[in-house]
């Protein structure tokens, strides 16, 4: 079992990091802008952890370190890494068409491959939101929301549909179950014990409860909140269905530095730009597990990002994974893209 050791930031250019980024985190926390767990590190030691806020506002309960919170679309990245796994064994090629491993797609959707789910080109239509009202397998909800309207190459369109038919081409490859396949070969492997794929029969301890006001950090803090409403997250499975914490992230962050997940060879394929352009409302060139953002700051960073009603969660790192900012929100009352970028400057 990979064992994380954080070791404190000692140095004096350390020690003003530690301060700027407490700082930011302090100012948004009081604006009502910030409710959630930050974990930031720098050449694979500990900057800061804070956390801030209320996991569970009814009972006062507050957000600790181990607090799990849904990560939203940053699951994607973990499904990302479990295909690529996968094609390392020879078990899936990218060039593989997707209809070799799930029946009954649609006639237009034979030809769709594992490579065109990972970088968007599928050309399937957005689910409706009507996909998460009531509990469904994976093989149900593809039964029901894969839809294309035609059979012309497709321009890069960001939707959970993909995410959702490629758990199954992983389920029907590995013959395991995602949630458990995810355990075998990410979570025990990398002693992330507070992780996992959210389950609504089941009570999961430490999960923090969601909330929104869809202020996104133009509110104050007297703008009062709403509870989340109730949707079955688990739907969303290998696009979006995973809880964590910051500190379990940055094991998997370290894993990637070091490749203990993936070959050395294969960890460049899942940060290579897949020549599709910048995307702006993504905010990066998409590799087939981050975005390559070249733009906002002065080196590439790779960017991972998630937003399921209020719990919205931050990943960006440079291309080596030595510069890393980890943030997990269960509001959406702050704008985490601007207190992200504040946080990454913040670490030099």
């Amino acid at each position: 079992m990979a064992v994380l050791l954080l070791v404190s930031w000692a140095t004096a250019g350390g020690a003003s990091a530690q301060s700027r980024i407490d700082n930011i985190v302090d100012a948004e926390a009081q604006a009502g802008h910030f409710n959630g767990a930050l974990l930031a590190a720098k050449d694979g030691k500990l900057v800061s952890r804070l956390s801030r806020g209320q996991a569970n506002f009814q009972f006062a309960v507050p957000i600790a370190a181990g607090t799990r919170l849904p990560i939203a679309s940053m699951t994607k990245l973990f499904t990302a890494i479990l295909l690529l796994q996968l094609y390392e064994k020879a078990l899936v090629k990218l060039d593989d068409r997707v209809s070799r491993y799930v029946t009954g797609l649609p006639v237009n959707c034979q030809d769709l491959t594992i490579l065109d789910l990972l970088t968007h080109r599928s050309g399937l239509q957005n689910e409706p939101v009507q996909a998460y009202a009531t509990p469904l397998s994976t093989a149900d909800f593809i039964k029901q929301f894969v839809v294309k309207k035609t059979a012309s190459p497709a321009a890069f369109n960001y939707n959970n549909v993909d995410y959702i038919l490629l758990t199954r081409v992983l389920e029907v490859a590995a013959k395991r179950p995602y949630p458990v396949l995810l355990q075998e070969q990410i979570l025990q492997p990398l002693g992330m014990a507070n992780s996992g794929v959210v389950s609504e029969a089941r009570i999961i301890s430490g999960l923090a409860y969601g909330y929104h006001n869809y202020s996104y950090g133009s509110g104050k803090k007297e703008v009062p909140l709403n509870n989340d409403p109730p949707i079955y997250l688990s739907n969303y499975a290998g696009a979006g269905a995973m809880y964590s914490t910051p500190d379990d992230l940055y094991k998997l962050v370290l894993a990637l530095r070091d490749n203990r997940l993936l070959s050395a060879k294969t960890t460049e394929l899942l940060k290579k730009p897949q020549q599709l352009g910048f995307v702006v409302y993504a905010r990066g060139r998409p590799t087939l597990g981050f975005y390559v953002n070249d733009k906002t700051f002065a080196r590439p960073v790779l960017e991972r990002r998630g937003s399921i009603n209020g719990f919205n969660s931050v990943l960006l790192t440079d291309e080596e994974f030595n510069k890393v900012v980890i943030l997990l929100a269960n509001t959406d009352t702050g704008d985490l893209e601007l207190m992200g970028d504040k946080i990454y400057t913040a670490l030099e």
